[in-house]
């Protein structure tokens, strides 16, 4: 070891610095600890870490002979002041960061005053499914409104906390819900309309009439608690951050206008009861299956944004890699080619360079995107999860039920029954995949996070952050293109639930009769 060395913390130096001929004191891994636990930013863990240092530091001079390792013993008695400052270092870190949470999660909020009731999205999904369905002998379909209101309070909040991203998020989810629901209905009145087509005799048609106004609004009924859970979801996300107004309570509600519909029967009023009969267990695991389908759908939607927004965030990390890359070659320039780079010379070449600063700013913004897309998909898998197993659990319920009959046409529907279920069953593992790479997304992110906000720091360390943080950061919390959060496997799980649909649709029209006479 040179004479005078000042000691690092990391184990390059000290493997570089060591004494050949000491005996093992396990400075080195304890340093590789530190450094990686200061590479994720983890103060706390850091400052544990450092701790352990400290301690090897000791049983490291008690490795050490006095004669022969005289200049190893000199440089490790510096440690504790090197060790010292970093402590500082880190203990200010932590507090800031402690700081910095707090005053985002814990400053006092007003008590509540629920407000009045305001409409955040609303859709006249009768005009919007015949214009999409165009049928011949459905006249109109009038005054058939949804609308998915909020307490306004809610809204106030939001917008005093600055966060326009939050209900702007609410009315999206609400729309894509709602022209699942017309695409639902249209296809639904498509259907109708060839019945219509095949019928002359009133009586015939008025059976119609009365059944499309039942199915119309049973689609309408299971959307319902869907559209009214979408504010309380965009609410928890944004209380995990400002936990100050946790006790806030959001009242929503779905204003459903029932209109006239006019088809080649006259004008009949769209109400009725749900189904009943002994087919309704069937009828009730179409309904289901078609909800969750529509989530899947959703879920494939949702998966193919958030890889949009993956991929663009992690080419600007990319471009910000390579312009710190070309800094650092004009820093080496400047010094003649030597291999230390200041802090002061880098940061004067990147505070000027416009790439890098128009960049970074981007970073931040498409990383907040992300993370709303990242948990919205994991609020939406999950419910997938539940709803695929609450499907999984009425097929083994009407399997027990049918195994019983003899019945040629029953058994029929039996064998469609098993194998939709088996459809469910490989969509629900799917999910379970996806929602793996949801979850390890959501566990490294906060780790992309604080980089992002040391590189925007007052004086951020380029070197350190660029050279040791960057690289695995980035590789580990950004899955890339091939991988991503899901994509390819919410697709395929949409695929099975519709195989699983096509086959429950088939018992529906099929079976019907033949349910009711076995099941009463």
């Amino acid at each position: 070891m040179k004479k005078n060395a000042v000691p690092e913390l990391n184990y390059k130096w000290w493997k570089k610095n060591k004494a050949k001929t000491m005996k093992t004191s396990g400075l080195g891994k304890v340093l590789t600890l530190y450094e990686a636990a200061e590479d994720q930013m983890d103060w706390a863990k850091s400052l544990k870490a450092l701790s352990e240092v400290k301690k090897k530091v000791v049983v490291a001079i008690g490795c050490c002979d006095a004669k022969t390792h005289a200049e190893t013993i000199a440089a490790l008695k510096k440690y504790p002041g090197v060790i010292q400052k970093k402590q500082v270092e880190l203990e200010g870190k932590l507090k800031d960061e402690i700081a910095r949470a707090k005053d985002a999660s814990s400053a006092p909020a007003p008590k509540q005053k629920v407000g009045k009731d305001v409409v955040i999205w609303k859709r006249d999904i009768g005009v919007e499914a015949l214009k999409k369905a165009k049928p011949k002998n459905i006249a109109s379909l009038k005054g058939y409104e949804v609308k998915l209101k909020l307490n306004d309070d809610i809204l106030d909040v939001l917008e005093a906390e600055d966060d326009l991203v939050t209900p702007a998020y609410m009315a999206e989810d609400a729309e894509k819900l709602g022209q699942r629901l017309i695409t639902d209905i249209a296809g639904m009145l498509s259907k109708f309309d060839e019945a219509y087509e095949k019928v002359s005799d009133p009586k015939d048609v008025a059976k119609i009439d009365a059944l499309l106004t039942k199915q119309m609004k049973t689609a309408v009924a299971k959307y319902q608690p869907v559209f009214e859970k979408i504010p309380e979801a965009r609410w928890k996300k944004f209380v995990a951050s400002k936990k100050q107004y946790k006790q806030y309570k959001i009242k929503t509600g779905l204003d459903i206008t029932i209109g006239v519909l006019s088809t080649a029967g006259g004008a009949v009023a769209v109400a009725g009861s749900a189904a009943t009969g002994g087919a309704s267990l069937v009828l009730g695991i179409v309904g289901l299956v078609r909800g969750i389908a529509a989530l899947a759908k959703q879920i494939q939607d949702a998966a193919r944004d958030a890889e949009k927004v993956e991929k663009v965030l992690k080419s600007d990390l990319d471009t910000l890699m390579k312009r710190y890359q070309n800094a650092q070659g004009e820093a080496k320039k400047k010094t003649q080619g030597g291999a230390e780079v200041g802090a002061s010379v880098l940061k004067g070449i990147l505070g000027v360079d416009a790439p890098f600063l128009a960049t970074l700013p981007k970073c931040s913004s498409n990383y907040g995107l992300w993370d709303n897309k990242v948990a919205g998909l994991a609020v939406a898998g999950r419910k997938l999860s539940g709803q695929i197993v609450k499907g999984l659990a009425a097929c083994d319920k009407l399997d027990k039920m049918l195994k019983g009959s003899q019945d040629k046409e029953v058994r029929k529907v039996l064998a469609k029954l098993q194998k939709a279920r088996a459809s469910l069953d490989k969509a629900l593992n799917g999910c379970s995949d996806m929602m793996t790479r949801v979850s390890n997304a959501e566990t490294n992110m906060p780790k992309l996070k604080r980089m992002l906000d040391a590189l925007s720091a007052q004086n951020p360390k380029y070197a350190e952050i660029f050279d040791r943080v960057f690289p695995a950061v980035v590789n580990l919390t950004l899955a890339g293109a091939s991988a991503g959060v899901g994509f390819a496997g919410a697709k395929s799980v949409l695929e099975s639930v519709n195989t699983g649909l096509g086959l429950f649709n088939e018992i529906a029209l099929e079976g019907k009769s033949q349910l009711e006479a076995t099941l009463g």
